[in-house]
């Protein structure tokens, strides 16, 4: 796999985890955050009222019924097109896993929600957040199973540019619906992608393994 051979991976994979732990140990020492304080206010104030039916819509495609339905589409899509087994598998894993870690560590954080008007209901707890957690590993592996098929330069250009605008925009749509703080969404982004690494090298150690049995049946 070209990914996790190339070096601004592993430049990256350390960033989303510098990232998460210093909100982390921040969070947790119950620090009060001035990028908390400055991007919620930046967010809420650059998008008028006007534009809350759009981050509701975005909110929407990150909720448990809108991940649900992408990741069954998205896994048709595999089985049906391209009999990528491994990638099912890894889709599978990054997405059910993911969540139960993300519950995980909302509950060993127990960081409470904003003290704010809530623009969409929620239930769970806010550190890290799932929208931006789960959002980021299923749409990044979704980008990355397009962009292997791809065969011009551009098309994955365009694709990896496409997935980030739309992960980002569901991000901080919860920043915009008043159920995360700053800090929630940028440390989901962080765990996300860390997850996402985890999943293409199980991916690629399953079409190894699968490689290598295959080979060896047609050796016999």
């Amino acid at each position: 796999m070209e990914t996790l051979k190339s070096k601004w991976t592993y430049f990256f994979l350390a960033v989303s985890a510098s990232i998460f732990l210093y909100f982390l140990v921040a969070v947790t020492n119950g620090q009060t955050l001035v990028f908390d304080r400055y991007l919620s206010k930046f967010f809420t104030g650059l998008f008028s009222e006007s534009t809350h039916p759009f981050f509701e819509a975005m909110d929407n495609m990150g909720s448990k019924t809108g991940i649900g339905i992408i990741t069954m589409a998205f896994l048709a899509l595999l089985w049906l097109k391209y009999r990528n087994y491994e990638a099912m598998a890894a889709v599978v894993f990054a997405v059910a896993a993911g969540n139960e870690v993300n519950k995980w560590l909302k509950e060993a954080v127990g960081r409470p929600r904003p003290d704010q008007e809530h623009l969409v209901d929620v239930a769970s707890l806010s550190f890290p957040s799932g929208h931006a957690m789960i959002g980021m590993i299923l749409y990044t592996l979704l980008a990355y199973f397009i962009i292997t098929e791809l065969k011009k330069s551009s098309a994955k250009w365009i694709t990896a540019i496409i997935a980030g605008i739309w992960i980002f925009l569901m991000g901080i749509s919860r920043i915009v619906m008043g159920v995360h703080y700053p800090s929630d969404i940028a440390a989901g982004f962080a765990a996300g992608y860390i997850w996402v690494f985890i999943s293409i090298s199980l991916y690629a150690a399953l079409k190894s393994i699968f490689r290598r049995n295959s080979y060896e049946g047609e050796s016999v």
